[in-house]
């Protein structure tokens, strides 16, 4: 069973309390250079144990998770308490899963995670991936495909049409020392740091396949590092384009409805998709992918 920790109150000593770092990809970057063995799979396994992968569709793709883990001995309390609170998803409190990046952008980790599992297995590292009936590509499925189709679902089965699909965004208390996120509205099963993560782990999931790397480094050369000491942007500021040019809206389309389709095809099937036919999933994958397309890819523009 999963425990929340509170956040430390101000004026608490760190004798009672842990130390949370601030919620930044430098953070997070230094916790994985102190887990990281040369084989760079020891983050992806803790991973999955603290429920990076918790839907039937990431599931399906990567298996059941392991055990919960318990807190290694080179990671504090502070830092075991701010892993536990990016990875353990809850959907009432999706802010808790998210870091500010050196680019600027907030980013789910989530999503980011679980596609470098995927470009790590497909590359050959841990077990094979399975083949998925019907045909689905693993890492469009468990960072984008399933997560856009059942938002894209749920807004359309929803009592009214006011139900979004995608975003909001989202606000920092301190860019310098960021704590806490708050949404500009409700946020939708795919939150823009959802759809930022997703097509981050789609980038280096797929950059993985092709030769395996160590996480912490893997990360470091896609979002550079807090300072922005080193000279030119960072590859992560170009993801939209970089995401757009290796999937495109037609590629997504297919996958959000193999993605539905695989889901379908579980026993038991989620509730969602039990009376859903060929010819809805066929129209909301094509909704789905054209405003993915439009919010997060159209731009062109270099963009958090």
């Amino acid at each position: 069973p999963f425990h929340r920790l509170p956040l430390v109150p101000p004026g608490v000593s760190p004798a009672v309390s842990p130390a949370v770092p601030p919620r930044h990809t430098d953070s997070l970057l230094a916790i994985l250079d102190a887990l990281e063995s040369p084989t760079g799979g020891d983050s992806v396994i803790l991973g999955r144990g603290l429920g990076v992968c918790s839907t039937p569709g990431c599931r399906a793709v990567l298996g059941e998770p392991p055990r919960t883990p318990e807190r290694p001995p080179v990671v504090t309390p502070g830092q075991w308490q701010f892993l536990t609170e990016l990875l353990h998803h809850d959907p009432a409190t999706p802010e808790l899963g998210v870091l500010l990046a050196p680019d600027g952008s907030t980013v789910a980790l989530a999503p980011l995670l679980a596609g470098i599992e995927v470009g790590l297995r497909s590359g050959g590292f841990g077990r094979p991936l399975p083949t998925l009936d019907p045909p689905a590509d693993p890492l469009l499925a468990v960072t984008i495909a399933e997560v856009l189709g059942t938002s894209f679902l749920l807004a359309e089965r929803g009592d009214n049409n006011a139900t979004a699909a995608l975003g909001p965004d989202g606000c920092w208390d301190d860019v310098e020392n960021p704590q806490n996120y708050t949404w500009r509205g409700p946020p939708s099963p795919v939150p823009d740091p959802v759809a930022i993560g997703a097509m981050d782990g789609v980038l280096l999931g797929a950059q993985l396949a092709r030769g395996p790397l160590p996480v912490a480094e893997l990360l470091r050369g896609y979002y550079g590092s807090g300072n922005g000491s080193e000279t030119g942007r960072p590859p992560s500021s170009y993801r939209r384009r970089d995401f757009g040019v290796l999937v495109g809206q037609g590629r997504l389309e297919e996958e959000v409805a193999a993605v539905l389709g695989v889901l379908r095809s579980l026993s038991p099937s989620p509730e969602l998709l039990r009376d859903v036919g060929t010819q809805e999933v066929a129209a909301v994958a094509r909704r789905a992918a054209r405003e993915f397309s439009q919010r997060y890819v159209g731009t062109g523009g270099v963009a958090p």
